[in-house]
């Protein structure tokens, strides 16, 4: 089963930096593509922020699995992503640049497209009601 996520950031810059000298406003989330609802098959997604933020690491367990902040600097953020099987895989680990400008806005979308082999029967029809397609053998015979 193939299904599709998206990693992401918005952020704006501060007209003017906070007494902590904050000069940006930002968002980050894991979603699915627009119409599909990937807290189907999504159990929680912890982000792992800059180690200078308070409680760095953040667990959504519900949707939108966003975090906001603000800060000065863009950093690699770790993303976990862990999912409603009671099989492996159980996560996946991603590497998130959330990046600032201070010219214009941010709006950044990373596709992901996940391809789970042989789920289990509950998680393969969370994954297709959170949007995943179903491929059998015959499927990708004929698409060659």
């Amino acid at each position: 089963v193939q299904v599709n996520l998206e990693l992401g950031h918005r952020a704006t810059y501060r007209k003017k930096p906070t007494p902590e000298g904050f000069t940006h406003d930002w968002s980050v989330f894991v979603r699915g593509p627009e119409g599909n609802n990937a807290a189907h098959f999504i159990d929680k997604v912890v982000f792992h922020l800059h180690e200078s933020f308070p409680k760095p690491k953040r667990a959504v367990k519900e949707p939108p699995y966003e975090v906001s902040e603000s800060g000065y600097a863009g950093f690699l953020l770790p993303i976990d992503v862990y999912f409603k099987n009671k099989e492996e895989p159980r996560k996946l680990h991603f590497q998130y640049d959330l990046f600032l400008y201070t010219d214009m806005p941010v709006n950044n979308i990373r596709p992901e497209r996940l391809t789970f082999n042989n789920p289990s029967e509950e998680f393969r029809r969370r994954l297709i009601k959170g949007g995943g397609v179903s491929f059998t053998y015959l499927d990708i015979q004929y698409s060659r």
